[in-house]
């Protein structure tokens, strides 16, 4: 768990690399004067600016308080497939020592003047305006993706492979357990009676998704309807594509043994639900690249042309920066 922890805080450490890098870019200025260290840790510097917070206080430092929200917040920054490790009493602690370290070198640098030291102020600047415009695109993507999946979808589902679904019984030797545990899973010869017989049920009306939630040893697909989502019959082995390519929305196939089990196939129109995940990426780029294309068109800019000289004409212009989608960076 140590070796967890550590290794999850490099990220941190990286975050404190390149704020140490881009201090040693910038040309040397002398340092404001500044107050003395208060010498009791129950002191913060003289001529510190408490602000005021709200919220749970879970620590301080040098008297400083240090909320909840904060903590959660710095635990954000971590890369997400790390951030488990942080769940344990002694990943907390370790993830307080590291904030510790932050803190006290953020005070340091109050008693050193370096927070009234313009250069500083302009990347926090430009940073605020980073994070703020990064919050207002995700905001707007937010409301209008939902507005636009819908219609994205009536576009898309005519040219979306269909969605596969099964119903499995599972038999002796199959790779498929049954769905109840410590039972013994019936022959081949049982477990192809028991799945001949849904087969009946389905084309005597009875609705697919219930048998498969019921019935399917599946568990995992049969919670969802016995859906697997979109799948091309060109991509499913041959004993099970050659059965799904001959099926029509709505039929029902015969039961169909494999390795895993003896499965009943069902294709159908892919649903919002199945399309969603790819959808909603490609809505939430388009939206994003318009906002910016209508903010960028619609902003009143003035540029000082002794500054911005004019372009000489040519075919090669500057590469665009990119805007980052919501969720991306």
């Amino acid at each position: 768990m140590k070796k967890d922890i550590s290794v999850a805080l490099i990220a941190i450490v990286i975050v404190l690399a390149l704020a140490f890098g881009l201090s040693q870019m910038r040309p040397d200025l002398p340092l404001t004067p500044s107050a003395p260290y208060a010498e009791s840790i129950g002191h913060v510097a003289p001529g510190a600016k408490p602000s005021a917070k709200t919220g749970r206080v879970v620590m301080h430092v040098n008297k400083e308080p240090i909320t909840e929200a904060e903590f959660m917040a710095f635990l954000a920054a971590i890369p997400e497939n790390q951030r488990g490790v942080f769940a344990s009493a002694a990943g907390k602690r370790e993830l307080a020592n590291e904030i510790v370290r932050m803190k006290a070198l953020e005070q340091e640098a109050h008693r050193l003047g370096l927070d009234s030291d313009p250069e500083v102020n302009t990347q926090m600047d430009l940073v605020r305006t980073q994070i703020t415009a990064q919050l207002a695109l995700q905001k707007i993507v937010q409301q209008s993706a939902e507005k636009e999946i819908a219609a994205a979808y009536e576009r898309e589902k005519k040219n979306s492979p269909p969605s596969l679904r099964h119903i499995v019984v599972a038999y002796q030797g199959g790779m498929v357990p049954p769905r109840t545990q410590n039972q013994q899973p019936p022959t081949v010869e049982q477990a192809v009676q028991k799945a001949t017989a849904i087969v009946a049920r389905l084309r005597g009306g009875a609705d697919f998704a219930d048998l498969a939630k019921k019935e399917s040893d599946d568990v995992q697909s049969g919670q969802h309807g016995g859906s697997l989502g979109p799948v091309n019959p060109s991509q499913l082995p041959p004993e099970i594509g050659t059965v799904v390519s001959k099926l029509k929305p709505g039929q029902y196939s015969d039961p169909v043994r494999t390795q895993f089990g003896v499965h009943i196939f069902n294709v159908a129109e892919p649903t919002l639900e199945d399309l969603k995940p790819m959808l909603m990426q490609q809505v939430q780029q388009q939206i994003a690249q318009d906002t910016v294309t209508r903010l960028q068109k619609a902003a009143d800019v003035e540029l000082d042309p002794q500054f911005f000289p004019a372009v000489p004409p040519g075919p090669s212009r500057p590469a665009q920066v990119p805007v980052t989608p919501p969720g991306r960076g």
